[in-house]
């Protein structure tokens, strides 16, 4: 143990007591200013912005700022693909050199679901449906149909689609509706002589609706005039029908 203690104050320990102090100390020197040099600590620049930019455009201006990047894509509608959607960080972000942006551009595939059943559902409630699916609503059929107002088929690009059929996200809809009448047919009533009310609540009465109504040559009296021609005719010897929720046009006149 005494020699031990003798070691200990020995010159020869404390020289090699400094030599080992001085030792971690460059060695912590060293990695400090390493890892400032690899980090590029204190060297810090603020994130452009990127959002509405072409992929390429936004590639060159991170390139030239020192900065790496990350794309993933998205679906957007009425979006030109290729255009940046998002960035993280965000614009004038403070970050350091080097940082990896991460960037959210517009898909050039427009992505397919399965299509939801529309069948019977309001025009009101489907157009709320489609919407949420991503989906445009194109033209609107009316067929004879009593449920009025209510998708009986759809259609894309003139064909018929299918509920669960897959179909482009961002795709034009048409949808075709029930006009509410159906494949009814009813009489023709006879409207000659009667006046322009009495004419509209007999037409009411048929599930009829008045079309165009005209005022024969020589009319002075409009307000007392009453019909002198109708069309579709009206048959006394015969029974003519059409269908239900069709127009009748009337020719007004005096006698």
């Amino acid at each position: 143990m005494i020699k031990f203690f003798a070691f200990l104050a020995s010159p020869q320990f404390r020289k090699n007591l400094i030599i080992a102090i001085l030792s971690v100390i460059t060695f912590f020197t060293l990695l400090y200013f390493g890892l400032n040099q690899y980090t590029g600590n204190g060297e810090t620049v603020p994130v452009p912005e990127l959002k509405g930019m072409k992929i390429q455009d936004a590639i060159k201006t991170l390139e030239n700022a020192g900065f790496r990047y990350e794309i993933d894509s998205s679906f957007a509608v009425n979006q030109d693909p290729g255009i940046v959607l998002e960035q993280d960080p965000l614009p004038n972000s403070i970050v350091k050199k080097n940082r990896r942006i991460y960037l959210m551009i517009v898909s050039n595939v427009l992505p397919k679901i399965k299509f939801p059943d529309l069948s019977d559902v309001p025009l009101r409630e489907a157009s709320a449906i489609l919407k949420s699916y991503g989906f445009e609503i194109g033209n609107l059929i009316y067929k004879p149909n009593l449920a009025k107002d209510a998708v009986i088929g759809v259609m894309l690009d003139g064909n018929e689609i299918q509920k669960g059929q897959s179909v482009s996200k961002g795709s034009t809809i048409d949808l075709i509706l029930g006009d509410g009448y159906g494949d009814t047919k009813v009489p023709i009533p006879n409207l000659i002589g009667l006046t322009l009310d009495e004419a509209v609540f007999v037409l009411q009465g048929s599930k009829l609706n008045l079309g165009t109504v005209s005022l024969k040559s020589g009319t002075t009296d409009s307000l007392n005039a009453t019909i002198f021609e109708q069309n579709p005719v009206f048959l006394a010897d015969s029974v003519v029908t059409i269908d239900q929720g069709a127009v009748v046009n009337i020719i007004l006149g005096n006698e």
